[in-house]
Formats: structure tokens, C-alpha cells, sequence
């Protein structure tokens, strides 16, 4: 097989996955999402746990590929909502930290053990072997993405269960 036939066959697979993974994943999470909380909210949330649980306002918007202008705004909301808070770097005042603050780490606990639900639904539908070659392929695609945002220069401060 040559490259681009492979290329082509990886992207047609990716759009053939894309409706699915919206009806199957994405619908599902936003309806349990907390009111207000959107899912860029729950997105820029995971990134910053990502990211150790603490980065730049540039490094956040680099990481989410959005204008720092729009990451001002979905922080602030962030803020409103006692998610994060905003440090300023005692070095440089020009430097505003994002940090987690407890409520996030509390809020991505909650979500995990009470709004996942449909998720366990849909996992417990699998068959065994179908259930971990689910699991095995999600594992694989999140290290793929995960190296190539490395490649980007962004480093994940990784739990034992990630690696």
C-alpha cells in the first residue's frame, strides 16, 4: 500500500467515525454537562488537568488552537464559576497563570462518577472482546494524539494509568 492510498483510507475511516462518535459520545456527554458549563468549559478543564494543572493564558489558547481573545473569555466564564483562578506571575505581571482550583478537580469527579452513565451503558452493550478492542483503540488514538501535541511542544505531566 503507498502512503497517500493510506492517508486517504485513514481520513475517509476518521469521517466515516465522526457521526457516530457524536450520536454515541459527544450528544450523551453534553446533555449531562452541569447548566452553564459548556463543552469548551469541560475541554479547557481537561486541558489544564492535562497540562499539569497549571499554564499560561498563551499556552492554553495554543493548546485549544483558539485566539488568547476567546480563551479570555471562556476563562473569565471559568472564573464566574470558581473553576480556575488567574495568577499573576510575581516576575513578570504580564504573565497571567491559569491554575484549577479545587471545585474543577471536584467537578471532574463528580462528572466521572455520576454524569458517565451513558457511557457505562454503552460499554456494558459491548461484547467482552468488543469492549476491549473498544478500549484498546480509544487508548491508542488518545497516545497518537498525545504524542503529536508533544511534537507541537506541549508536555502532559501523565499518570501511571495513562502510560
Amino acid at each position: 500500500m503507498n502512503e497517500n492510498k493510506t492517508i486517504n483510507q485513514v481520513q475517509e475511516e476518521l469521517l466515516k467515525l465522526l457521526p457516530q462518535w457524536n450520536d454515541h459520545i459527544i450528544k450523551p456527554f453534553k446533555k449531562f454537562l452541569d447548566e452553564g458549563i459548556s463543552l469548551e468549559m469541560y475541554y479547557c478543564i481537561q486541558r489544564l488537568k492535562w497540562l499539569g494543572g497549571v499554564a499560561t493564558m498563551t499556552e492554553l489558547a495554543k493548546i485549544s488552537h483558539i485566539p488568547k481573545h476567546q480563551m479570555t473569555k471562556l476563562v473569565n466564564r471559568l472564573v464566574e464559576y470558581k473553576l480556575v483562578e488567574r495568577l499573576n506571575d510575581p516576575k513578570d505581571r504580564r504573565i497571567v497563570r491559569i491554575e484549577l482550583t479545587e471545585n474543577a478537580q471536584c467537578f471532574i469527579d463528580y462528572f466521572l462518577n455520576e454524569n458517565s452513565k451513558p457511557f457505562r451503558t454503552l460499554i456494558e452493550k459491548m461484547e467482552g472482546t468488543d469492549r476491549e478492542t473498544f478500549y484498546q483503540s480509544v487508548h491508542d488514538i488518545y497516545h497518537i494524539l498525545y504524542k503529536l501535541s508533544c511534537e507541537n511542544g506541549f508536555n502532559q505531566k501523565q499518570t501511571e494509568t495513562e502510560k
